[in-house]
């Protein structure tokens, strides 16, 4: 069973295998990738809402067969419970770069594992309202905030003219709401690395940035994600430039 769900048409070729089914939940969750980044990153609609509204418009499908009507289902029932109690781990994989079948195989499981409850108040980006609140970790001194501003402007890392001390005071603080474009993603995780490394930030840094949706791509078209910055850190690692020195020792300077 192969359903085509891209542009509202859901046509259904009837099973023959197991993967017929892993097949139609791999494009339920694609075609909600696709509508989440369009209408609540880009379009600021109320993760709420998208959520209903998928849901309802995925609820029929054009085929009679009774094995293929209950397959839908149930995976339209396993997209709902992963765009709502399991919310966030699907939302850090929805604006990664890419959404592989191996990714919804990792969300099934993720199914799987999980007991059954009812849905937590989320806000509009789908995490948790009584989830703890992210942080970095830091406690910067002014001082070493300007050295950071000072940093981000000699090496331009962020789509801005200038980089204000207002702009990174609100990024380190996670502010809600704050989002600043990057230039160059790899300087970016060669500066947040850096900081590491003096100890003036913790480890989960990348996942903070991807979880308050900090940073946007150079075009501003959606969030950068933990894999993104996790593979840019690692691209600068085997092929060290000019660029990542100098933020680097910007960085082991910020205390004298």
């Amino acid at each position: 069973m192969v359903f085509s769900l891209f542009g509202g048409k859901q046509h259904c070729r009837h099973i023959a295998a197991e993967q017929d089914v892993t097949e139609e939940l791999f494009a339920l969750l694609a075609e909600a990738r696709e509508i989440y980044l369009h209408d609540v990153v880009a379009g600021g609609k109320r993760y709420g809402r998208f959520v209903d509204d998928f849901i309802n418009s995925h609820r029929y499908i054009d085929c009679g067969n009774v094995v293929c009507r209950n397959c839908h289902a149930m995976n339209l029932h396993i997209a709902k419970v992963l765009l709502t109690d399991l919310a966030e781990r699907t939302r850090l994989l929805f604006v990664a770069d890419t959404f592989s079948f191996e990714n919804c195989m990792e969300l099934k499981r993720m199914y799987d594992i999980s007991d059954p409850g009812s849905p937590a108040d989320r806000d509009e980006t789908g995490f948790s309202l009584n989830a703890p609140p992210i942080s970095f970790g830091c406690d910067l001194t002014k001082e070493q905030m300007t050295g950071i501003v000072a940093c981000a402007n000699t090496y331009h890392l962020f789509c801005v003219s200038t980089v204000r001390m207002e702009d990174m005071e609100a990024l380190f603080a996670c502010k809600r709401g704050f989002q600043i474009r990057v230039n160059n993603i790899r300087h970016v995780a060669v500066l947040f690395d850096a900081l590491l490394e003096r100890s003036y930030i913790q480890a989960h840094w990348q996942s903070v940035l991807a979880r308050g949706g900090f940073l946007l791509s150079k075009d501003g078209k959606r969030t950068v994600s933990a894999t993104s910055l996790s593979s840019a850190l690692s691209a600068t690692r085997n092929k060290m430039t000019s660029v990542a020195y100098g933020i680097r020792k910007a960085v082991s300077e910020l205390d004298e």
